[in-house]
């Protein structure tokens, strides 16, 4: 009797890891690729711009920043939204309080590579494939509007006239971080959860068991 739960608890283990194995597969194979992208786009400002001026990237950009224009209206600051060429080698959005600091949003700033970080841990999970597109879906939503609040506020951060960078804030005297930094954590600690409640509840398996 001893002899067969040892069996199938050694069968059970290598399950395991073999899914955990095919988890970390998938995981490298998907990101690989938007790797190499990053880095092309990094190293080539005409892609960059080329990019950024396509209908979904432009128009993405340009929600983000009327949402987190009209968030601050909520508060009673009424922030000024420009397309400002002058920024980078390519225009980009920028929101101002009178008074402030502009707060521009680039590329890298809407949140297209947490957006696939996230698809990526949930595609590369276990769960049924339509449950899985709309819990993408509804993570995606949820990076959205954290990204608008993080606009909103770093605008409204620097409603003074203040580069929101020159605010940090010591972590145990040794590791400043500014607000900017800050959010980015946060933003990454929201998908971590999900990745979690995904696992833990919405994908119908407890474990990789």
């Amino acid at each position: 009797m001893s002899i067969s739960r040892n069996i199938i608890s050694n069968l059970q283990s290598k399950t395991m890891y073999r899914q955990y194995f095919l988890f970390v597969l998938k995981l490298l194979l998907l990101n690989f690729p938007a790797l190499i992208i990053l880095k092309i786009l990094r190293s080539s400002p005409g892609v960059q711009a080329t990019i950024s001026e396509t209908f979904p990237v432009f128009h993405l950009a340009k929600l983000i920043m009327t949402s987190s224009r009209e968030l601050l209206s909520l508060i009673g600051y009424n922030a000024t939204l420009v397309f400002d060429k002058s920024i980078y080698h390519y225009g980009v959005f920028s929101l101002q309080i009178p008074g402030g600091v502009q707060t521009f949003i680039g590329f890298s700033c809407l949140g297209l590579g947490v957006s696939w970080v996230f698809a990526t841990l949930i595609i590369s999970g276990p769960g049924r494939k339509m449950m899985k597109t709309i819990y993408i879906f509804l993570g995606i939503l949820i990076i959205f509007v954290l990204n608008v609040f993080r606009m909103g506020y770093l605008t409204w951060l620097g409603r003074d006239g203040t580069l929101f960078t020159n605010k940090t804030i010591s972590v145990f005297g040794i590791w400043k971080l500014d607000h900017h930094d800050l959010f980015n954590i946060f933003i990454y600690i929201i998908i971590l959860l999900l990745f979690i409640l995904w696992i833990e509840v919405f994908s119908q398996k407890k474990s990789y068991k």
